[in-house]
C-alpha cells in the first residue's frame, strides 16, 4: 500500500505503535546504559514520557493530523521524565510545530515536521552533546527532508535507515560507549518508535495502547502534611485541568474566576492553558473552560476529606468526626520542592523545612507534571527546587516554564549537595542572594557512592565484573571491589584533603546497622581532625552515599 499524504487517524496508529514497541523494548534501552550500576533508566524514562504522550489520543478518531499532533506534545511535554523524556517531549514539540495546521501531511511535509523536531531538542539542551539522542533525531531530520521518495512508507524506512546506520556510529563519536561496547542508549529509543511508526503505517496497523502493569509511580510527602491544609475550608474541591487554548487573555480569565474559588493559578504556554482552583463548584469552572477549548486531564479532589483522612479524625468507633486543631496556613516568602528516594533522606529533608519531597530518584525520575503539582501545592512567594539528579533538572526547568510562580532550579546532581542547599538557606536575605548562595554552596560539595556492578563492562581501563562492588565519585567509577566497607573507606581516603572539614555517610536499606557503627569507629580513628556524621538514609540500591567537605 502507498501512502502519499498521511491524516490523523494514520498518524495516531504510528504513534500508537511506536509506544508499544519502545515499552516492550524498554529494557533491552536501559540496558544499553554506559554505566554499568543499577539505575539505567533511559528506556524506562523514554516509554514513560511516551505512554503519557499517546495516552492522550488513545480515543481521537476523525480529527487532523496537526490536533493528534498537539496531544502528543502536550501529552509528552507533562509526562517527561529524565533527560532523554524531557528531549523527548521537545522533538515531537517540534514535529507539532512543523505540522501545525494540517488537516493531512505530505511527504514533504511530515520530513520538514521532524526536522522541526531535532531544531526543538537542539534548542532544548544547553551544551549539546554528539553521539547521543540529538545525533540521531538531526540525522533523521536531515534524510527526511533530503529524501526523494513520495511515498511516506519509503521515507519512514530510509529515515530509519539512515537513523540506524548513524546510530552505529555513536561509539565513535563518545569514547565512554566505544569503551562499553554499546550505542546510545537514547539513540535506540529514537530508533525503535521510527521503527514503530513505519512498521503501524507498512502493515495498515490499527493501533491500541498494550496494557502493562503500572510501573512505579512517585509518591509525595508534606512534612505534618494535614497542618498545611486549612481546619475552615471555604473551597472544598482542588479543581485542576489542561485546556487546548492558543491565545487566551490569561489576566481576564482570572478576573472571571476568582468569584468562583481561592489559591488560583492560571498557566498559558503555547496551545496548552493550564488551570488550578480551589472552588465548591468544579461544574462552573469546567463549564467556563470549555468554551475556551478541549479540556484533557481533569482532576477533581474532595479537601475536605482528604483533610480528615490525613489527620485521621474519624472515629470508626463513634462515628463521629473529631474537631482538628487549629492552624496557620498563610502565605509565606520561601517554600522548597526536593526530590529524594529512602525514607531516612526523605525524613531529613523534611526535618529541614522542605514543603514537599518527590519519592524519585535513581530508576524513578519524576515528571513535569510532579514537579509542577508540588510546585502549585505550596503557598509561597518563592520557591526552590533541588533536583538531587542530573537527570531530574531538565524535567524541573521544564516544570519552572509552565509555573507562573517565582520558582528557580538550584542544580543540585547528589542528595548531600541538596542537603547542603537546605542548610545554606537563610531566610533573612533576598532570593538573588539566596540562590546565588546555593548554587555556590553545591559546588563546594564532593559526592561518593557505593553500589553493584548489573553486568560485566571495562570502564577507564578497569574491568568489571557482574556483582562487583563499585565506588563512585562524582559519577565517575573510582573503586571497585567485593566488600562495601572497604570499598567506601576507599573512596573517602581518595576525596580527603587538608581542606577536609566534614564527611557525612548516608547508609542504605541493605547495611546492618551495627557493622555500619564498627565502619564509623574506623573512620573516626583514621581521621580524627574531620567531624563525621552518619544517617540512615534507608535508600535502596546504594549502600553508601557520603560527601567531604
Amino acid at each position: 500500500m502507498e501512502y502519499f499524504k498521511i491524516n490523523g487517524q494514520n498518524f495516531r496508529n504510528m504513534v500508537i505503535n511506536a509506544s508499544n514497541r519502545l515499552e516492550e523494548k524498554k529494557e533491552y534501552v536501559n540496558a544499553l546504559n554506559v554505566f554499568p550500576v543499577p539505575d539505567g533508566d533511559t528506556g524506562t524514562n523514554m516509554s514513560m514520557t511516551f505512554k503519557s504522550a499517546v495516552q492522550e489520543i488513545e480515543n481521537m478518531e476523525d480529527e487532523s493530523i496537526a490536533e493528534v499532533s498537539k496531544k502528543i506534545a502536550r501529552g509528552a511535554l507533562m509526562g517527561a521524565r529524565g533527560n532523554s523524556g524531557v528531549i523527548l517531549s521537545q522533538i515531537f514539540r517540534g514535529i507539532a510545530k512543523g505540522l501545525e495546521g494540517k488537516s493531512d501531511a505530505t511527504t514533504q511535509e511530515l520530513a520538514k515536521s521532524i526536522l522541526e523536531g531535532a531544531n526543538f531538542a537542539y534548542k532544548a539542551v544547553m551544551r549539546p552533546t554528539e553521539g547521543t539522542i540529538l545525533t540521531i533525531i538531526r540525522a533523521a531530520g536531515e534524510c527526511a527532508v533530503n529524501s526523494e521518495a513520495e511515498n511516506i512508507i519509503q521515507l519512514m524506512q530510509e529515515v530509519c535507515k539512515h537513523s540506524e546506520i548513524v546510530l552505529d556510529k555513536t561509539p565513535d563519536m563518545l569514547p565512554a560507549l566505544k569503551e562499553a561496547k554499546v550505542v546510545d542508549a537514547g539513540g535506540m529509543g529514537l530508533l525503535i518508535l521510527f521503527k514503530g511508526m513505519y512498521e503501524a503505517l507498512s502493515n495498515n496497523i490499527q493501533a491500541t495502547i498494550n496494557q502493562v502493569d503500572k510501573l512505579n509511580t512517585k509518591v509525595e510527602t508534606t512534612p505534618s502534611a494535614a497542618s498545611n491544609i486549612p481546619v475552615n475550608i471555604k473551597f472544598g474541591y482542588c479543581t485542576e485541568l489542561l485546556v487546548i487554548a492558543p491565545n487566551v487573555d490569561t489576566n481576564k480569565l482570572e478576573k472571571y474566576l476568582e468569584k468562583f474559588g481561592d489559591s488560583m493559578v492560571v498557566v498559558s504556554q503555547d496551545e496548552f492553558l493550564k488551570i488550578h482552583i480551589h472552588t465548591n463548584d468544579p461544574g462552573l469552572v469546567l463549564s467556563k473552560a470549555v468554551t475556551l477549548g478541549e479540556l484533557s486531564k481533569v482532576k477533581i479532589e474532595n479537601m475536605r476529606e482528604q483533610h480528615r483522612n490525613l489527620l485521621g479524625i474519624y472515629n470508626e468507633e463513634t462515628k463521629e468526626i473529631d474537631k482538628p486543631k487549629e492552624n496557620n496556613s498563610e502565605n509565606k516568602k520561601y517554600g522548597f520542592v526536593s526530590v529524594a528516594l529512602g525514607e531516612g533522606i526523605r525524613s531529613i529533608f523534611e526535618d529541614l523545612g522542605v514543603d514537599v519531597v518527590i519519592e524519585g530518584g535513581q530508576t524513578m525520575n519524576p515528571s513535569t507534571q510532579d514537579i509542577l503539582d508540588s510546585i502549585n501545592k505550596i503557598n509561597a512567594e518563592n520557591i526552590f527546587i533541588l533536583p538531587n539528579n542530573k537527570n531530574i533538572i531538565m524535567a524541573a526547568m521544564q516544570a519552572v516554564e509552565l509555573s507562573d510562580k517565582n520558582v528557580m532550579v538550584i542544580p543540585s546532581k547528589t542528595i548531600p549537595q541538596g542537603i547542603t542547599a537546605v542548610t545554606m538557606f537563610n531566610a533573612e536575605v533576598s532570593v538573588e542572594e539566596n540562590e546565588k548562595a546555593l548554587k555556590e554552596a553545591i559546588r563546594n560539595v564532593a559526592t561518593a557512592s557505593v553500589t553493584y556492578a548489573i553486568k560485566d563492562t571495562e570502564s577507564d581501563g578497569i574491568i568489571i565484573k557482574e556483582g562487583n562492588i563499585l565506588g563512585l565519585v562524582e559519577q565517575e567509577i573510582k573503586e571497585v571491589g567485593t566488600d562495601i566497607y572497604k570499598v567506601c573507606s576507599d573512596i573517602i581516603a581518595g576525596m580527603i584533603t587538608s581542606d577536609s572539614e566534614l564527611i557525612t555517610i548516608f547508609y542504605g536499606e541493605d547495611c546492618v546497622t551495627t557493622q555500619v557503627e564498627e565502619f564509623i569507629s574506623e573512620l573516626e580513628r583514621k581521621y580524627p581532625d574531620i567531624d563525621i556524621q552518619h544517617y540512615n538514609g534507608k535508600q535502596p540500591l546504594y549502600y553508601f552515599i557520603a560527601s567531604v567537605e
